[in-house]
């Protein structure tokens, strides 16, 4: 009886090894096939690489904007009318589908990994189980856009990451489904093999994208009405002296017109936003101000941290930039990145932030 089990156990460890040994060490331009699935990309990563993609490409291909093709080989065109249609008999949104898949072209010589991205095709599944290819889009039509517009990131990911980055970064969940002419169905585990080779073996160079550990904070100064800090009070003072004495300033750089007798009223600072990018260098932090929005008789006006210096705004004689970095004051946060952060959790949240930027 032991002898079977060890025999088995030797036959499973050959397998094993088979297996790996069935790895290519190099191989030069293999096209790949990457799938996403919404329902698997965890919190932790930060971003949904597949519901932010569909909600920021479904209005390009709904309007016509962009090139749809029929397949990667790019010969027969889709135009909007017939995706709408395909939208139709499919009983299913194209913007809700679960499922992405990137074309790339993966390269292995010697020690060191690269690739690029070819383009994207996208499967729906109707209500009825049943699939349909909404097309494909070549990623030359649209690299422009990736790189200029933002992912949508919660306080766990980065802020600033564009959809270019956050796809060269490989830090959302996939599966490689097909590798060169290899689809992996009669083998799974040699695609889990190659994906842990390119991707994260420590014996590898690779030309993936790291984000930047950045947080964009956005919090709310309490108004000394509702909290009892003398410092709130100061900088609520401080922040209509400063508006006061330069409204026309204010109004130059929001490019607002107001009638002349609310320019002579005196105006009271009702609410206090604050904006600002933290990040940290050699383990040092940083809280860079971008903006404070203040709210002057039901009016929002947002400056700028050079706005301010304008205004010449100072508290304890520090410039309004190096005191709101000290936070001596209370404050709400309310958002961190694009996530909305409830009162009850901003303490715990803030805590986080200085444990981890």
């Amino acid at each position: 009886m032991r002898l079977h089990r060890v025999l088995i156990l030797l036959s499973f460890a050959y397998a094993g090894c088979s297996v790996r040994s069935s790895i290519p060490k190099s191989y030069e331009t293999e096209p790949v096939l990457l799938h996403l699935s919404k329902i698997n990309q965890p919190d932790s990563i930060g971003f949904n690489m597949v519901s932010s993609f569909h909600e920021f490409i479904y209005p390009l291909i709904k309007n016509g904007d962009i090139a749809l093709w029929k397949t990667p080989k790019k010969n027969i065109l889709i135009n909007k009318n017939q995706f709408a249609m395909m939208e139709e008999l499919s009983e299913t949104k194209f913007i809700t589908n679960n499922d992405l898949f990137i074309h790339e072209y993966w390269q292995l010589l010697g020690k060191e990994f690269t690739f690029s991205i070819r383009g994207f095709s996208f499967i729906g599944i109707s209500k009825t189980g049943k699939k349909t290819s909404f097309g494909y889009v070549d990623v030359n039509d649209i690299t422009n856009l990736l790189k200029s517009t933002q992912i949508s990131t919660n306080h766990k990911g980065p802020s600033d990451l564009s959809f270019w980055n956050g796809l060269n970064s490989k830090k959302f969940n996939f599966n490689i489904v097909q590798f060169g002419k290899k689809d992996f169905r009669t083998n799974p585990e040699q695609s889990v093999l190659l994906k842990n080779q390119a991707c994260y073996s420590k014996d590898i160079k690779r030309n993936i994208y790291q984000p930047q550990p950045t947080k964009r904070v956005t919090y709310k100064i309490l108004h000394p009405s509702i909290n009892s800090n003398p410092e709130n009070k100061k900088i609520y003072e401080e922040a209509e002296t400063s508006i006061n004495n330069n409204k026309q300033i204010v109004l130059n750089l929001n490019q607002q017109e107001i009638p002349l007798h609310r320019f002579i009223d005196y105006w009271q600072v009702k609410n206090i936003i604050v904006v600002e990018k933290w990040s940290s260098f050699k383990n040092i932090p940083f809280q860079e101000l971008e903006y404070i929005q203040f709210e002057i008789k039901g009016i929002s006006y947002q400056l700028s941290n050079r706005d301010l210096e304008e205004l010449e705004m100072k508290i304890n004689f520090q410039g309004i930039a190096e005191y709101l970095s000290e936070k001596n004051f209370d404050f709400l946060i309310q958002k961190i990145n694009d996530e909305n952060i409830s009162p009850i959790q901003s303490e715990t949240m803030y805590n986080t932030l200085l444990k981890t930027i």
